[in-house]
């Protein structure tokens, strides 16, 4: 009966999760951003790097290009976006996201199969795939974390984690973040399955947006350093795999990493991002305690480098990794936090070991979401003006990565 009440519980938060994204946040940000803001459409994320790849393939142009970017523009602004970055902008709000296709190219070669697809097909789609991938690595992380649960709480686990705000803004903006989080979930099934060599090309895939996987692939690496003879073929993987795709994105498009790099130059100004620690406490110190956090996590991994990967310590220097990922990189959209599952079900499975305080502080911000979300179904707020009420089941999202954090050094020790 326990088991059928989570399953229960679960239904109920993903039904209130989706009215509330669908009868209040989808309509308030199409007010904003569309009938009162410089959108002509919501295209989502997937949109840019869809066309660009039908660009490549189909017509031979340089997706990076001002002319596709142009018309990537057309779609989501009804014009062409040239703009400067120069003090001649009096608020960071007066430039505006160009839309640019700004992943490496042999991202194309994951979207070749969908150039002949309606985008409108495609957008349907995309969520229910990303979502089965997602539903697929927290089943993935509990089998790496060693926790079995009976098949009704698993899914009732699925669907607390799908319904969440993170979560669901990934699927609700078509991101490649689970889709990367899915790969890492996989490559260290396989690490812990021996099948190093596959781990790390599962690695080299997840490299289509470096700046989620950069750091937990350092955790990688120097474990494999730790018994070099026994698992080079991880890092080997990793390498044939990246030199392979590098290669064969030089054979669609020579020079494109010329082109990559300058619009990651561009977006960093056109779309400005940071850190939460940055966010937190300022560029100057939020950058230094980063680079503190992030020397002593090195120092701690390179200490249990030789440890097996079937160990409680591998999956959590792994977790601490994403932790740190998710505190110290330029992640701070939401939807990044998709890095966070491991170390979820890691306090989860832990429950018993956390201070008391330290259940209700993680339960009271697991389950606010939805507890505004019901809210706002029951009052509905006005969806016709710029008064942001309609995000408050959001608003201590930002928060989450630092209570995940604290939660994994205040357990208490395990008792054999």
């Amino acid at each position: 009966m326990r088991n059928w009440l989570w399953l229960v519980l679960a239904v109920t938060a993903s039904a209130v999760s989706w009215a509330y994204v669908h009868r209040v946040l989808l309509p308030w940000e199409y007010y904003v951003n569309v009938q009162h803001g410089p959108l002509k459409e919501q295209m989502g994320d997937l949109y840019p790097r869809w066309v660009g790849t039908r660009e490549l393939l189909l017509n031979g142009r340089n997706p990076y290009s001002k002319e596709v970017s142009h018309e990537i523009q057309m779609a989501f602004y009804g014009h062409p976006v040239d703009q400067t970055y120069d003090q001649t902008y009096d608020r960071p709000s007066e430039i505006i996201d160009e839309q640019r296709f700004v992943y490496p190219l042999y991202v194309v070669l994951l979207l070749a199969p969908t150039v002949h697809t309606d985008f409108a097909t495609l957008q349907t789609w995309t969520p229910v795939v990303l979502a089965l991938l997602t539903a697929v690595s927290v089943w993935i992380w509990l089998q790496v974390a060693r926790w079995r649960l009976p098949p009704l709480v698993v899914a009732a686990l699925v669907l607390f984690m799908l319904s969440s705000p993170q979560i669901a803004q990934g699927l609700r903006l078509r991101q490649f973040a689970l889709f990367v989080a899915f790969l890492l979930a996989l490559a260290t099934w396989c690490v812990t399955r021996n099948r190093y060599f596959i781990a790390g090309v599962l690695l080299a895939l997840a490299t289509i947006k470096p700046q989620m996987m950069a750091l937990c692939l350092l955790w990688f690496l120097l474990w494999s350093a730790g018994d070099w003879k026994k698992r080079w073929p991880l890092p080997a993987g990793f390498g044939i795999a990246l030199a392979s795709l590098i290669g064969g994105a030089e054979l669609l498009l020579p020079g494109w990493l010329r082109y990559f790099i300058d619009g990651l130059a561009a977006y960093r100004k056109y779309f400005p991002t940071t850190s939460l620690l940055r966010l937190l406490l300022g560029n100057w110190a939020g950058s230094v305690l980063s680079a503190l956090i992030v020397a002593a996590l090195l120092a701690f991994s390179w200490c249990r480098r030789k440890v097996a990967a079937d160990s409680p310590e591998f999956v959590q220097v792994l977790a601490l990794f994403f932790i740190a990922s998710a505190l110290v990189l330029p992640l701070l959209t939401p939807f990044n936090h998709v890095l966070l599952l491991l170390p979820v079900i890691i306090l989860l499975r832990d429950w018993n070991r956390l201070p008391r305080l330290g259940q209700a502080a993680f339960a009271m911000l697991a389950i606010w979401p939805w507890i505004a979300s019901l809210a706002l179904l029951s009052h509905p707020p006005q969806l016709d003006s710029m008064f942001r009420l309609p995000l408050l089941p959001v608003a201590p999202v930002l928060a989450f990565p630092f209570m995940v954090s604290c939660l994994m050094f205040v357990r208490r020790p395990q008792t054999v």
